[in-house]
């Protein structure tokens, strides 16, 4: 019995020069732990990638194949949560202007100075402006919100006190013999042209069973 995973990447044609769409979209993602909590307590490991290998979302690149067998991950779980890289590469899919080229790839860190990521252990880590950091990004049905517009805080798993944190995982994904299924990455309309700059918001993401 086998667990997939999978990537996959939504998206629209705009023909906005200010308001585009990515034609890839490059994630680094390094492991992936589910939690029977809607607060993301007790996570446990389903898969591990090398450290060095980037998703192409496009591509429907599938995360891993974990033997379900022997470890038993049969389950239902509230929370979902990715060990992955705060950066992404993009390429939007036509040229706004000068400053976004369809022909460039471009580089976004999501999480800045000021902000915060909570480790699977509960470790509070601080983001900076150095480097590619690793964050923790949590998918709770606990969570108020999966409009990219109004997720604040991503990298941090809701609490009673505070569902702001967190993106919100529709329902709780069920794990029994072969399971599959996909972290749905929506880039549509994300990508601006603004001020001499091309960068890309917060995508909506979602997880949905196969």
């Amino acid at each position: 019995m086998r667990v997939l995973l999978r990537v996959l990447l939504g998206f629209w044609t705009t023909q906005s020069l200010a308001v585009l769409d990515p034609s890839n979209l490059n994630a680094n993602i390094y492991a992936m732990y589910v939690s029977v909590s809607p607060y993301c307590t007790s996570p446990k490991l389903i898969f591990s990638k090398d450290l060095s290998t980037f998703y192409d979302v496009f591509g429907f690149p599938t995360l891993s194949v974990t033997d379900n067998k022997d470890r038993n991950y049969d389950g239902t779980y509230s929370c979902l949560i990715f060990k992955m890289s705060e950066r992404v590469t993009f390429r939007p899919n036509i040229s706004g202007g000068e400053t976004c080229l369809f022909t460039q790839d471009y580089t976004k860190d999501f999480c800045s100075l000021g902000s915060e990521t909570m480790g699977v252990d509960g470790t509070a880590i601080n983001c900076s402006n150095s480097g590619d950091e690793t964050v923790y990004l949590y998918l709770s049905t606990a969570s108020n919100t999966n409009n990219p517009d109004l997720v604040t805080k991503p990298f941090l798993p809701p609490t009673a006190g505070d569902t702001s944190r967190g993106i919100k995982l529709v329902t709780a994904f069920t794990i029994s013999g072969s399971t599959g299924g996909r972290l749905i990455i929506d880039g549509s309309s994300r990508i601006t042209a603004d001020g001499g700059s091309c960068s890309i918001g917060l995508p909506k993401i979602s997880f949905a069973k196969e």
